[in-house]
């Protein structure tokens, strides 16, 4: 009975400044039947309006972006009801961008060096899939 609540894809919102990468994520998630990228966004401003409108289960935050940074996006994300798990992406690793991105509400925090080996798997992990 679990399994038929998890019949939907997760429902992933990809939030960077760079639509390169956008595309690379989106690239990367596309063949996987379980997660489905509903909405992208430039900005964390965006993103807050499309996680209220797609109704999304998992942001994958760009901790840096011009207008309103992941941080700031990521305290407002969670604050939502209900919130959408947030993964943050960044390409600096060392460890103030990640303690600031978790204290924020991040459930976990990506390198974009090391984003290719785990995203799939991290996404479904934090969505209880």
């Amino acid at each position: 009975m679990g399994e038929a609540l998890h019949t939907r894809p997760v429902r992933v919102l990809i939030v960077d400044d760079h639509p390169v990468f956008i595309e690379a994520l989106r690239a990367m998630l596309a063949d996987d039947e379980r997660l489905e990228v509903v909405a992208t966004a430039k900005t964390g401003r965006e993103a807050l309006l499309l996680a209220r409108s797609a109704a999304v289960d998992v942001v994958l935050m760009d901790m840096s972006m011009p207008v309103l940074d992941g941080v700031a996006a990521t305290r407002r994300l969670r604050a939502l009801d209900p919130p959408p798990c947030v993964i943050a992406v960044s390409g600096h690793t060392d460890g103030l961008s990640r303690a600031a991105a978790l204290e924020a509400g991040a459930a976990a925090f990506l390198s974009k060096d090391d984003v290719c080996q785990t995203l799939g798997d991290t996404i479904l992990a934090i969505a209880g899939r």
